[in-house]
């Protein structure tokens, strides 16, 4: 995201705005303090910290009793009212009426620990993972436990989601039994904790080099590495490539982890002609 803004200041919903009903809200107190307490570890300073999808308050209230700086993000205005009535006056707490998608986020390092809706949570993640400029540092996340299986399996074959590896490290803690919310959903959740690298894999100014790369390594992840990547690399190129790998020419693309990943973009940039990089992948 090139322009951001430092938001803390009560927002109203823009009008035309998504309202993300039917989220379960979370209601176990043995599953709200393992959460909090995940954040615990995390939380720094005086640092913001994002609630998205905040509810009735089940993770801004017990943040907020901890003096954290928290903001909490919700688009239910009934809901966001009940927050409001709930949290009182708190200095430390401001709520932001707004849909998460649509809102600007903060300029300076940041933390979310939320709840939030199954429905938004890829857009949600490619919002905080997937732009470069975001600020975002950590993250303790209620999700579907099927999303978080996908985001932190081996190997990755999703392009998008390997953009956001490649800068962050995702790993799920533990599940959440469906019976901890109201109303329940269908499927069990899973808690997943995103920490920002200290050191990317691929630098934030090759971020969309990379996913254009990835995008055309990927399309066909059983191909081998010397058909998938043939068109960028010559002949002795992939050479120098496998060896950099330490792998066979024959191995499928879609078996590199991260790690192998940044090496075969390293070795774009340094030995392949610039006409036959992959095109870049324009944000909407």
């Amino acid at each position: 995201m090139s322009k951001q803004k430092r938001t803390f200041r009560d927002g109203r919903g823009a009008e035309g705005t998504t309202n993300f009903s039917g989220q379960h809200l979370l209601v176990d107190g043995a599953a709200i303090g393992r959460i909090v307490a995940l954040a615990q570890s995390r939380a720094e300073g005086d640092r913001p910290i994002l609630d998205i999808g905040a509810g009735k308050g089940a993770l801004t209230v017990p943040m907020a009793e901890r003096g954290w700086r928290v903001l909490a993000v919700e688009n239910d205005p009934a809901m966001a009212e009940k927050l409001r009535a709930k949290l009182g006056d708190k200095p430390n707490v401001r709520i932001v009426e707004r849909n998460a998608l649509d809102m600007r986020l903060p300029r300076e390092p940041f933390g979310v620990v939320a709840n939030i809706p199954f429905a938004i949570t890829t857009r949600l993640f490619d919002l905080l993972l997937g732009t470069p400029a975001s600020s975002f540092e950590w993250g303790v996340f209620v999700v579907e436990r099927g999303a978080a299986y996908r985001f932190t399996a081996d190997p990755v074959t999703d392009p998008r989601l390997l953009g956001w590896r490649m800068r962050y490290d995702l790993k799920m803690t533990h599940t959440i039994s469906r019976d901890s919310f109201a109303p329940r959903p269908r499927v069990d959740a899973a808690v997943l904790c995103a920490t920002r690298r200290k050191r990317p894999l691929v630098p934030d100014g090759g971020a969309e080099r990379f996913l254009a790369l990835a995008a055309h390594g990927l399309r066909e992840p059983r191909l081998p590495l010397f058909e998938a990547l043939g068109d960028v690399f010559t002949a002795p190129q992939l050479k120098v490539l496998c060896r950099a790998l330490g792998g066979d020419r024959n191995a499928a693309i879609g078996t590199l982890d991260e790690k192998r990943w940044a090496i075969v973009y390293e070795t774009m940039c340094r030995y392949a002609d610039r006409s036959r990089w992959p095109r870049r992948v324009r944000r909407k």
